[in-house]
């Protein structure tokens, strides 16, 4: 992780019953069971909240990356308000029996992509989903000029599973002459890492 030593590190505290005012309530209903059920970690002892992801955010022009933590909290009382069954699915995908058991990663990094972009990114909302192509979330769907978020992540791996994605990734967007801006967000559950890059403009 990127930082200078003994610097403090920005922090930022996000609650995922949040994200229902941040993000289109469509795609956060259907995210959060996923998050719930993919970052705690599977120990005897389940971790407390609120779970720390050390992310490293960056923009094009050789900067050096910002290191940050998002604390990562929510209370079930509160999201069940949005969606009465969410105990019973997160059970169901955590034990295996669901049809969406092999997908729980993805779907996971979709929904800790919308807390990316709704900490990051204040007041952008994503507006679509690209089916079979990138970028996967457009936050601008103007013809010749989409400007949207590509999603990824790894069960383990840490940050060089993250960076291999990235660099190939990274290369064909920015050659996309349709893409007008488009960010990179890429999340590991172990150990909790994270990076946002902006590969174009």
């Amino acid at each position: 992780m990127s930082g200078v030593p003994g610097t403090e590190i920005e922090r930022s505290n996000y609650t995922l019953e949040t994200l229902y005012e941040h993000q289109e309530h469509d795609f956060v209903v259907d995210t959060i069971p996923h998050v719930i059920a993919w970052v705690p970690s599977r120990d005897v002892a389940p971790d407390p909240q609120p779970f720390m992801f050390h992310m490293d955010v960056a923009s094009p022009g050789g900067t050096e990356p910002r290191s940050m933590e998002i604390a990562l909290a929510w209370n079930m009382e509160a999201l069940e308000r949005h969606d009465v069954d969410l105990s019973a699915k997160v059970a169901r995908l955590r034990s295996g029996r669901s049809v969406d058991r092999e997908r729980v990663t993805e779907n996971a990094a979709y929904g800790l992509a919308l807390v990316a972009i709704s900490v990051l990114m204040p007041g952008r909302r994503v507006i679509t989903i690209c089916k079979g192509e990138a970028p996967d979330f457009l936050l601008d769907a103007t013809p010749g000029a989409l400007r949207g978020v590509e999603v990824a992540g790894r069960s383990s791996g840490g940050l060089p599973a993250l960076r291999s994605i990235r660099l190939e990734k990274g290369p064909r967007l920015v050659a996309r002459r349709d893409i007008a801006e488009v960010h990179i967000s890429l999340w590991c559950a172990a150990p909790r890492v994270s990076e946002l890059y902006q590969v174009k403009p």
